[in-house]
């Protein structure tokens, strides 16, 4: 027997530990060749939403590379400290410390060109539905199926580098310890967990701080965005190494909790298993924390999308800029539209651009006249009589300003005006509309607004702002339209007839189509959740294959202490409650901080960035993650109860 076929020998002999390596290296390389053979597709060149989509995967690529180094770091990190007894006799038989970093090398290589090779297969075997899957999503034309040696090419040599590289690289570190040492392996005595009251007091204190920098009282920027980031991220760093410690032993004291059926064995046990496993537990939830994230940010812009849609009873708003030209684009949009057999009603608004509180939290703000004409094209309930220095305010709900409006007095700011107006804020008894968009409206009585109308100076008539808004009985719809209904297809067509006539002169002014607006909006939002699903299922294996590696280096030492205690009396269901119980903790306790971490960010930032009530789509996400990870612990949950039944008296 040579040394590779020793190498050989050692990797199928220790099949069960590597399994869950092996199936998650296969799949990031599965996953990162099909999105290079769409990158590569030749009709790709031909689409422009196809090379938007491209870009994203382009994006998406590094991330998974970028992760794979991580999970493949971690991984050969573990086995060799699993393997460090192994390793101990092997030294012991004379292998030297250049034989043993060879056969690691090795072994390290065998699975690595296992893992491309499966996962090569793997994507061509899905190509053809990938790229089905991929055209529906986006909304592309149909791409047709081609040999894609180039993208095989470029993952083969990519991944093939990795494992080689971070083979070398890991056993660059690898510690040379003495013979006695590695034949000890994991069946040292552990020491009590410590913690330092300090960092814990400080891990609290940092998750705090992450909070508070979001909430942005005084505004919120990047920079507040970044260190929240980083202070939630060392907040939870601390909360695994240090709180989780201090919680356990303030149970440990309490001897009515503790010495309780198998509480004490258990209780025990997970004070060393969360401080041995933290840092894994940490990257566990990092990892889940920015996919929940970035897949909730993505449900809840497209439910928002949906809302803003609904929320505009308007199918075009002309935009008047340029008084010259008003006749001749009317007739052309009157023409555009009969053509196609279009029936539709104008109204005419005057309205002004203003803010509250924030600069950030925009307002429209119109007369009563004109909004009740709005309203009563529409079929809607007019406004009451409003006085002067009265308003009457609607938010759109998940907006910005929704929280702003609200209040006895309404502090409307106007560029033309020194000062802020304060305004009395009426009670909004009238179900009221966005009339034209999703921003806010404030609504003045016609005498305040023909003052501020009036009082506009010659070099200020430009802040008036007049638009005929474009009403389509017929595009009225309950549900948010299909990218192939006529809404879209001839909101894109004027949308761009338009813009044709402002490139050659023939207009000053502007149109916008609520049909393509929510058409873009949805096609880029489809695209990113092509991108983020995978991505997602990605961190979400690796995750599990993290708590896999993990368990398996500590089975020998549990396999032990399972053994010594079944000698005294514990028996089989107790064993299987607490070992079940300790597995769960750890599989599920990433997740549920993770879940929380979601909710309060995006509860957070939802307004800023109008994503709306944020709470259906975080827990559709954090669902999601629970549902694998339960699928993950139910599997290794029964192969390690079954390794720990073999040894119990």
């Amino acid at each position: 027997m040579n040394f590779l076929q020793f190498a050989f020998n050692n990797v199928r002999r220790n099949a069960r530990a590597y399994f869950a390596y092996f199936l998650s290296s296969a799949f990031m390389v599965m996953i990162f060749f099909t999105y290079a053979m769409f990158i590569f597709h030749p009709g790709i060149a031909e689409s422009e939403m196809g090379r938007m989509t491209s870009i994203g995967m382009e994006v998406a690529e590094y991330i998974i590379f970028v992760f794979s180094i991580l999970f493949v770091l971690f991984s050969i990190g573990s086995f060799l400290k699993a393997r460090s007894k192994e390793f101990g006799v092997l030294s012991l038989l004379g292998a030297t410390t250049g034989s043993i970093n060879r056969l690691v090398f090795l072994e390290n290589l065998i699975i690595g060109v296992g893992s491309i090779a499966a996962g090569l297969a793997g994507g061509l075997l899905l190509s053809k539905l990938f790229l089905l899957l991929s055209v529906k999503v986006t909304g592309m034309n149909p791409l047709p199926f081609y040999v894609p040696w180039k993208a095989m090419g470029f993952t083969a040599v990519a991944f093939l580098i990795l494992f080689v590289v971070l083979s070398v690289f890991t056993l660059i570190f690898f510690r040379k310890n003495q013979v006695i040492e590695l034949l000890g392996g994991s069946s040292k005595p552990k020491t009590e967990p410590r913690v330092s009251w300090v960092l814990a007091l400080l891990g609290v204190a940092l998750l705090a701080s992450a909070v508070l920098l979001l909430k942005g009282g005084n505004g919120l920027d990047f920079s507040k965005v970044m260190l929240a980031a980083a202070t939630g991220i060392w907040g939870t760093y601390f909360f695994y190494t240090q709180v989780t410690v201090a919680i356990i032993r303030l149970l440990k004291r309490n001897r009515r909790l503790l010495w309780r059926g198998t509480r004490l064995l258990w209780i025990s046990e997970m004070a060393y298993k969360i401080k041995d496993n933290a840092r894994m537990l940490f990257m566990v939830t990092v990892a889940i924390s920015l996919a929940s994230m970035s897949v909730g940010v993505i449900l809840a812009a497209n439910a928002q999308n949906e809302r803003v849609y609904k929320a505009n009873p308007f199918a075009f708003t002309y935009g008047i800029y340029d008084e010259a030209f008003f006749e001749k684009d009317m007739a052309w949009i009157d023409q555009q539209l009969s053509e196609r057999g279009i029936r539709y009603e104008t109204v005419e608004q005057e309205s002004f651009f203003g803010y509250i509180r924030s600069s950030e939290l925009y307002v429209n703000v119109l007369s009563r006249s004109v909004y009740n004409k709005a309203t009563e094209l529409l079929g809607l309930q007019g406004l009451p009589k409003i006085g002067p220095g009265q308003a009457i305010a609607y938010a759109m709900e998940g907006s910005a300003a929704e929280h702003a409006l609200k209040g006895p007095t309404l502090p409307l700011t106007l560029s033309f005006l020194e000062q802020p107006l304060e305004l009395e804020l009426l009670p909004n008894e009238v179900p009221l509309t966005g009339i034209s968009s999703n921003i806010s409206v404030v609504v003045l009585s016609d005498a305040d607004f023909t003052k501020l109308k009036n009082g506009l100076t010659e070099e200020e008539q430009n802040r008036l702002y007049r638009n005929i808004e474009i009403y389509v009985p017929d595009w009225q719809h309950k549900e948010a339209p299909r990218l192939q209904d006529p809404e879209i297809v001839i909101g894109k067509q004027l949308f761009h007839g338009m813009m044709e006539r402002l490139d050659h002169d023939e207009t000053s002014n502007y149109m916008s189509s609520r049909g393509r607006t929510f058409a873009e909006t949805r096609e880029q939002l489809s695209m990113l959740s092509f991108v983020g699903i995978f991505i997602a299922a990605i961190f979400s294996v690796s995750s599990a294959s993290f708590l896999y590696f993990k368990l398996y280096s500590e089975l020998n030492q549990d396999r032990r202490m399972y053994h010594s205690l079944s000698k005294i009396g514990l028996g089989e269901r107790e064993m299987r409650f607490s070992s079940s119980l300790q597995i769960a903790l750890l599989f599920f306790i990433p997740v549920v901080i993770s879940g929380i971490q979601t909710m309060v960010v995006l509860s957070l930032l939802g307004a800023r960035f109008q994503l709306g009530n944020v709470t259906l789509p975080v827990l559709t996400a954090s669902g999601a993650f629970l549902a694998a990870q339960l699928v993950y612990y139910i599997v290794v949950r029964s192969r390690y109860v079954v390794q720990l039944k073999r040894v119990m008296v």
